[in-house]
């Protein structure tokens, strides 16, 4: 696993996957993660923005099947989202 030690990271797109990030503080990025295989130590996020994908996704839309009031997503436009009726 790649190991990011005290950066700072300002208006970039980070994708976390594959990597142990410590002590890191990230300004306006776009945060990205798609396996979820990530460790986050003493991580500072300011104004960031997260995209999760792939299986990040779907463990996201599941925790929040099971916690929609403590787990807001937002989901791209012309997704209605985890707990929509299927249409027929």
């Amino acid at each position: 696993m790649n190991v990011v030690e005290e950066k700072a990271f300002i208006d970039r797109r980070i994708r976390l996957d594959y990597s142990r990030w410590v002590n890191c503080v990230f300004k306006g990025c776009e945060i990205v993660a798609i396996t979820g295989d990530f460790e986050l130590i003493g991580c500072d996020f300011q104004n960031c923005k997260l995209i999760l994908e792939g299986e990040a996704q779907n463990v996201a839309r599941l925790m929040y099947v099971f916690y929609p009031d403590k787990i807001p997503l937002i989901f791209p436009e012309g997704d209605s989202g985890p707990l929509a009726k299927p249409s027929h």
